[in-house]
């Protein structure tokens, strides 16, 4: 029955739009391609809902991620206008947004405490999500039978990770490009591989052999004293490794397989990230990051002059893979790459940074099963057509600028991974950062100084969030 309603509404749809003698182009702009395969939808039930207003609280200087006025002929903004006129079209509804007032503003906690109806979904910072939900005031996602999260449109990792005791109250998925932009990435500069004789490290990302040793080593040939006065300096010469306190420190801890957090034989969360193989991985990162082969860069006290990789001053440099977009002026030609892994025996993994907006539903709406169809919906057309846009177009074919790093973003794509114990926030969840801005960045001294805060936080969080005594 589900699917007869679905192939009608796509039916009627397009003949309402050739009724009015729109050619092809207009047919695109409503968001209905005619003859397009409407069937990923069968398991929504289409209804008309007699121009429902469907409200998002976006990000302040995210709004696009979500919802564009019109088509510019960009194609992400042109696919987000498409999916969004797909959905309206579905069900006869209205779409609009509304920018919170800080990147990081938690602006509807308190019309939701106050029991106004006034959002659909909230697309916050992942720390804010998470303030939400330990307040009471998010849908358990578990609940919204509408809100199918067995399908290929949804990130099972953070389904997995986040849903503690039965409870769920943040999703990530299609419905937003965040998990491919702000995923980590490695980049190298192709000029300086050249000028040293070396191969691109394509060929051992594809065989498993592309680990922190091997990229260690490449890293020490990559440094150059460029004016000659026998120092590496910020100011004036070539560095093998240009990173930031909020990217390499902590991805690394991933590379090698560990978690802040990793649920127990009963599905509870845990504090794991105190390990032998831990100790490992960040001793190992700061004895490279501390010689003069790498810059490592600490806001505000230690800071490069200017983009040492833009500027052709760095062999290597980390980022989301959105940083990507900030490269295209770079006269040298770069090339993408997994974040290496630990180890030969460990298999990549790739965080999110936990700056990326998170999915959520305030307690205040007034049907939720209505706004968990649309929400499927969103992330199901989001699928078919803004990933297809922002990952094979944007980063493979405008970013990107070979044929390889298309594989490499592929590598990435499917290593994606979300620790509760970083996105949610506690006293370890940015332990890389605070280790780099540390004089001696000892991972065991640092545990040891934080360890019962950390367990306390761990506590309070799981009673609040999962309802665990």
């Amino acid at each position: 029955m589900k699917k007869i309603m679905c192939i009608l509404a796509a039916m009627l749809l397009t003949v309402g739009l050739c009724a009015c003698g729109k050619d092809d182009k207009e047919d695109k702009k409503s968001g209905i391609i005619p003859g397009a395969d409407m069937s990923f939808l069968d398991h929504i039930e289409i209804e008309d809902m007699d121009g429902y207003e469907f409200r998002i609280l976006n990000r302040k200087g995210m709004v696009d991620a979500q919802y564009v006025e019109e088509e510019t002929g960009d194609i992400i903004n042109d696919a987000v206008y498409r999916r969004n006129e797909t959905v309206k079209n579905l069900f006869n509804i209205e779409i609009s947004s509304i920018e919170s007032s800080s990147n990081t503003a938690d602006d509807a906690i308190n019309t939701i405490l106050a029991g106004d109806d006034q959002f659909d979904i909230l697309f916050p910072h992942s720390r804010t999500a998470f303030s939400y939900a330990i307040q009471n005031t998010l849908v358990n996602f578990n609940e919204v039978s509408t809100i199918d999260l067995s399908k290929e449109w949804w990130a099972k990792d953070i389904i997995d990770s986040c849903n503690v005791n039965g409870h769920l109250y943040v999703l990530d998925g299609d419905i937003s490009t965040h998990r491919l932009y702000y995923a980590f990435a490695m980049y190298f500069n192709k000029r300086i591989f050249d000028e040293l004789g070396l191969d691109y490290p394509y060929q051992m990302a594809i065989d498993g052999t592309w680990t922190f040793d091997s990229f260690s080593k490449l890293v020490k040939q990559g440094s150059k004293d460029l004016n000659g006065d026998g120092l590496i300096k910020v100011e004036d010469d070539q560095y093998g490794f240009y990173t930031r306190e909020w990217f390499g420190p902590i991805q690394v801890l991933y590379s090698g397989g560990q978690r802040i957090y990793t649920k127990n034989a009963k599905g509870i969360p845990t504090l794991s990230i105190n390990s032998s193989k831990t100790v490992e991985i960040y001793s190992k990162f700061f004895d490279l990051a501390n010689s003069e082969d790498v810059f490592l860069q600490i806001t505000p006290s230690r800071l490069a002059p200017e983009d040492l990789f833009t500027a052709g001053r760095a062999m290597f440099a980390d980022n989301d893979l959105g940083g990507a977009k900030t490269m295209r002026s770079m006269n040298d030609e770069f090339g993408i790459l997994p974040w290496p892994k630990f180890s030969k025996d460990d298999v990549y993994k790739t965080v999110v940074n936990g700056y990326a907006s998170l999915l959520c539903m305030p307690i205040t709406v007034s049907d939720y099963e209505r706004t968990g169809k649309i929400i499927e919906a969103l992330c199901a057309v989001g699928n078919r057509d803004v990933i297809p846009a922002f990952y094979d177009v944007s980063l493979k074919t405008k970013f990107a600028r070979d044929y390889e790093s298309e594989a490499m973003i592929d590598i990435i794509k499917e290593s994606i991974i979300y620790d509760l114990g970083y996105i949610a926030g506690g006293a370890f969840d940015s332990t890389g950062a605070r280790l780099a801005a540390q004089s001696n960045p000892d991972f065991a001294s640092f545990y040891a100084a934080n360890e019962s805060k950390a367990l306390s936080d761990l506590k309070s969080f799981l009673a609040s969030y999962g309802k665990v005594n």
